[in-house]
């Protein structure tokens, strides 16, 4: 018996081999066990194929928002697939969907033709590298559209010209016409307010701007992806957003102003989520599609490393206001430090590679999201800054991830395979154990669930030849065996910052030394530890 996932109300009617004859399947009622299995006729034997069609329909796979607005509800399972490969299994698609005219068809794969048969669009998709999985989305969609030539991409953003229902609802509640019905739970409108604008047209334009300008920060920093275009479309939900390969599902709620969510009390989204929204999604197409997860416990990669990408698309785009990127990694380790409302800490629950294994009831269902996503962004994010140096910067970064993506193209990578990678291009400073292993990192981060403390005590003093700087960096809060490596700042007083180098810490111990800063007349305005949350630690 093979199981496929198959969205529950979508009904099957017969499966055939490609020789044309029928096999036994099994699909109860949608209401009760609608898990749907197919009974092959004979066991098959070691690397024996076989092809099979599935002729099945159905409907509330798609739901109708109103407007022109529709919301795929079942992204993963409108057609049938393996329920058990995550996104570690990769095949080719073609693709047929037949839509009402005057809508636009947004899908996974290159667009082979589109034309009008009666009252339907009619578009087929093929894909043009092996895919994870396969989606769509459509609707009265405004188009926008960019080129880029380094590298060869095709982006595209989508917004409807029409609200949704429920956006109608809240404008009728706050004008007086009628109720709210219909609103998202997650929102709320408050009496007596003047809402702004809820077009989402106007702000389609950001959107493509802050795709086009993603994809060119992570092809310089990972290189290619293995898609040559993008899809960003406005979906009806507000509270996440998704990714498929060239394919982006962006919340409606982005497409609002600030004034817009401010009213109806997005209060969740005021650590920056709308700001690096879109980047996120647009990362996955690197992680979790050109390069994919092989489990759950490898899946911390692809939801980590999209995060993380979103911080160098801060640093990058707004190298100016360096204070988003440093915002960015503070309400990263806030998530990971604050109790939920079942009183548990992310940091706390267990080692990333148990995924979402720790989402419990006792724990709570959020434990997951707030653990796989900053701390996994937080390993990369170290691994980088203990790479980074002074005269290449990023370049061993750079070279390290873009191996990553190229031998992982198209195929599942483990979390030993990411490790093995990132021993390759290890610095000498990074190789602590003198064996050329990330062990101890890997250890105490991924595999565990350390969380140092930090504190620097320090003094300037003048000296015949300029000055003399006196630091104690002190590690705290760790087993006798916990390892790290904590990068010492100066801050001078135009604000500038420089490195004066890295500490080697090993359990709760304090490293002391005396710097002689020979030629220096101004003394610094500060010293700090950890200035770009280079480790994660608490207390900082």
């Amino acid at each position: 018996v093979l199981p496929f996932e198959l969205f529950q109300s979508l009904r099957v009617q017969s499966v055939l081999t490609d020789t044309g004859n029928s096999l036994s399947f099994v699909q109860e009622d949608k209401n009760d066990d609608a898990d749907f299995g197919v009974i092959l006729a004979k066991p098959l034997s070691a690397g024996e194929k076989l092809t099979i069609a599935t002729t099945y329909a159905g409907k509330d796979a798609v739901s109708n928002e109103g407007g022109g607005n529709y919301f795929p509800i079942a992204r993963s399972s409108w057609y049938p697939n393996n329920p058990t490969a995550s996104l570690g299994e990769y095949t080719t698609y073609e693709m047929t969907f037949r839509i009402p005219k005057g809508m636009k068809m947004a899908a996974t794969g290159a667009l082979l033709s589109d034309s009008t048969e009666g009252g339907q669009d009619v578009s087929v998709w093929k894909s043009e590298a092996p895919q994870t999985v396969a989606g769509f989305n459509f609707g009265k969609f405004k188009v926008e559209e960019s080129k880029l030539t380094k590298p060869e991409y095709l982006i595209q953003s989508f917004a409807n010209e029409e609200p949704p229902n429920w956006v109608k609802g809240i404008q009728n509640a706050v004008s007086g016409d009628m109720p709210a019905e219909g609103m998202q739970r997650s929102l709320r409108v408050q009496p007596g307010v003047a809402l702004g604008n809820m077009n989402t047209t106007g702000l389609n334009k950001k959107a493509l701007a802050e795709a086009q300008l993603a994809v060119e920060v992570y092809s310089d920093y990972f290189g290619p992806s293995s898609y040559k275009r993008l899809a960003v479309t406005q979906q009806t939900a507000c509270n996440f957003g998704q990714s498929w390969p060239e394919l982006v599902w962006i919340p409606l709620c982005y497409f609002f102003d600030t004034t817009v969510r401010h009213q109806l009390g997005m209060e969740w989204g005021d650590r920056g989520y709308w700001k690096v929204v879109t980047p996120h999604e647009v990362a996955h197409q690197w992680w979790g599609h050109s390069v994919g997860f092989s489990s759950y416990r490898d899946q911390w990669m692809s939801e980590g490393f999209a995060d993380m990408s979103a911080s160098l698309y801060l640093q990058n785009i707004y190298s100016k206001e360096p204070h988003r990127f440093i915002q960015f990694w503070n309400d990263e380790r806030d998530m990971l430090l604050e109790r939920n409302k079942e009183g548990f800490r992310a940091i706390d629950a267990g080692p990333l590679t148990m995924g979402y294994r720790l989402s419990n009831t006792r724990s709570g269902y959020d434990i997951t999201r707030r653990l796989i996503y900053p701390k996994g962004a937080y390993v990369l994010h170290m691994i980088r800054m203990m790479m980074i140096d002074r005269k290449m910067g990023d370049q061993r970064f750079k070279a390290m991830m873009q191996d990553f993506v190229k031998t992982y193209a198209n195929q599942p990578a483990t979390t030993e395979d990411f490790k093995a990678m990132a021993e390759k291009y290890m610095s000498p400073e990074m190789d602590i154990d003198g064996n050329h292993r990330l062990d101890w990192f890997f250890n105490e981060y991924v595999y565990g669930t350390a969380l140092p403390n930090y504190k620097l005590d320090y003094s300037f003093a003048d000296a015949p030849d300029g000055l003399q700087f006196k630091l104690k960096v002190s590690q705290s809060g760790v087993d006798q065996n916990f390892k790290m490596l904590v990068p010492v700042y100066l801050e001078m007083n135009d604000g500038r910052l420089l490195s004066i180098g890295r500490a080697r810490l090993l359990g709760n111990t304090a490293v002391e030394q005396t710097v002689s800063l020979k030629g220096w007349k101004e003394k610094p305005k500060r010293a700090v530890v950890n200035y770009y949350d280079d480790v994660l630690a608490g207390g900082n």
